[in-house]
């Protein structure tokens, strides 16, 4: 669930933009386990989720735009993924992900198939003997391997390392974890394939566990940049967020980019 799949060009922006309404601004680390991955609280039957743009009105008053991207997930009792549907804003479908789960509850595979039921892309979970993710990769609708995610683990059983291997599996990225006491994650320092430090990512929370800001730190120019994004959320009485906007930094004000609204049906 955390990897932007890499298929084809038009399928690696769709998913891209599939990632970031999923989540708006989730911090995962990823398990197999759906529900966890997806933050989801309580017996959720579905979650359909709408980006629209942000921004002020003529009177500084935020209002939705255009509708952007269109989300539709549905789960089993169990709580495990039965597939995610990418809408056009027609409501068309473009593409869809199923997903297999092994005894354990664990995904195992995912098929996505496009709006005329061809596969056009596989991802694969492999696990340990202690049933601790390991290794994800994805394969093209050739079934050629694309790319690898390969994860290390701390002590703790978090994630501590994700590495991002191209079509020969060799690392171009590396991602290394910081925890805070409570478990979230406070830093991630990311290296290019010369294992240089190019950026550093930085998240506070708020008391459901939520990020309410990201920021970037990119090292790859002569001065340090620095981005920052902040989230604000209403919440359902279950502690799933329902609305989020997000805001980019520009100074000290706060400029609307995406407002994201779920509804969310339980069993």
């Amino acid at each position: 669930m955390m990897l932007k799949y890499e298929i084809d060009m038009n399928v690696k922006h769709i998913l891209a933009a599939f990632f970031c309404l999923a989540f708006a601004g989730g911090v995962m680390a990823q398990t197999g386990r759906d529900l966890q991955d997806d933050e989801l609280h309580g017996s959720v039957k579905r979650v359909d989720a709408v980006m629209y743009e942000a921004r002020y009105d003529l009177n500084d008053n935020l209002e939705t735009g255009d509708q952007l991207e269109h989300l539709v997930t549905e789960y089993k009792q169990d709580g495990q993924r039965r597939s995610q549907t990418y809408l056009s804003v027609a409501e068309d479908i473009i593409f869809r992900t199923r997903y297999k789960h092994d005894g354990f509850g664990l995904t195992t595979l995912e098929h996505v198939i496009d709006n005329q039921e061809h596969v056009i892309g596989r991802t694969y979970y492999v696990y340990d003997a202690e049933h601790t993710l390991t290794e994800v990769y994805v394969e093209d609708a050739e079934r050629q391997v694309e790319s690898r995610m390969v994860l290390k683990h701390n002590v703790e059983g978090q994630v501590s390392e994700r590495s991002f291997n191209d079509h020969v599996n060799e690392i171009f990225k590396r991602e290394v974890y910081v925890y805070n006491p409570d478990g979230s994650i406070n830093k991630a320092v990311v290296y290019d394939r010369s294992k240089q430090k190019v950026q550093e990512k930085r998240w506070e929370y708020d008391e459901q566990g939520y990020p309410t800001s990201y920021t970037l730190y990119d090292y790859t120019e002569e001065e340090v940049e620095m981005f920052v994004t902040l989230y604000k959320r209403e919440y359902d009485s279950h502690g799933n967020w329902v609305r989020c906007t997000e805001y980019d930094m520009l100074g000290d004000r706060m400029i609307p980019t995406y407002t994201t609204i779920r509804t969310i049906e339980y069993f």
